[in-house]
């Protein structure tokens, strides 16, 4: 996470600490299909999302590293680091939105309803280690950093990645960003720029 392309350097115990790049991808309107499917119907279309997503992350080499509902949180630099995590990250994600719009229209010729994701990206310091029980435990990164791209993707539009600033640095010679301005960000003292991605420039095509 640290050095790129290697594991990252433990520095407490059991706890490792760098720079990741964390995208937070989130169903638009869930509330709104729970009341309008069954229970059963609006489940199938979550997981078939879910494995949608996990297909398009290990494409690009990142790591699922929770499911939150209809959310999933995914980390690109851990466990293992790369040159190019960032552009892993806008990558994945935007091939997680025109893969579900092919798994929309095979959903809406089985009558079952389209869907819309939000997905923010944020990349920042973090320090990863294991919480919970030996029972019930998760190795998660804790920080500013999750829950900057966690608000992030609570701005986006449907079917939209919305980065932070410090991630448009490290990716805007590779992809074509839209300036959303400055906004403000729950927990955050200062107005946040925001960008949204709208796709690789064409000589990274």
């Amino acid at each position: 996470m640290s050095t790129p392309g290697r594991d990252p350097v433990a520095v407490s115990g059991h706890l490792t600490s760098g720079h990741l790049t964390v995208m937070f991808c989130d169903v638009a309107d869930s509330t709104g299909h729970w009341t309008r499917l069954e229970p059963q119907d609006f489940f199938e279309v979550v997981r078939a999302y879910q494995a949608l997503c996990s297909r398009c992350v290990q494409r690009f080499d990142g790591h699922v590293a929770q499911y939150l509902g209809d959310g999933v949180l995914v980390y690109f630099g851990y466990p293992l680091a790369h040159e190019d995590d960032v552009a892993r990250a806008l990558h994945a994600a935007l091939a997680i939105i025109a893969d579900l719009g092919q798994l929309n229209d095979a959903d809406s010729a089985r009558g079952r309803p389209r869907i819309s994701v939000r997905i923010g990206i944020h990349t920042g310091p973090v320090v990863i280690g294991r919480l919970g029980t030996a029972e019930r435990g998760e190795t998660l990164a804790l920080g500013c950093t999750p829950n900057l791209a966690a608000r992030l993707q609570a701005l986006a539009a449907p079917d939209t990645v919305v980065i932070s600033a410090a991630t448009a640095r490290l990716c805007q010679e590779r992809f074509e960003l839209e300036d959303l301005g400055p906004r403000a960000l729950k927990g955050v003292p200062e107005l946040e720029s925001i960008f949204r991605v709208v796709g690789p420039r064409p000589n990274q095509l």
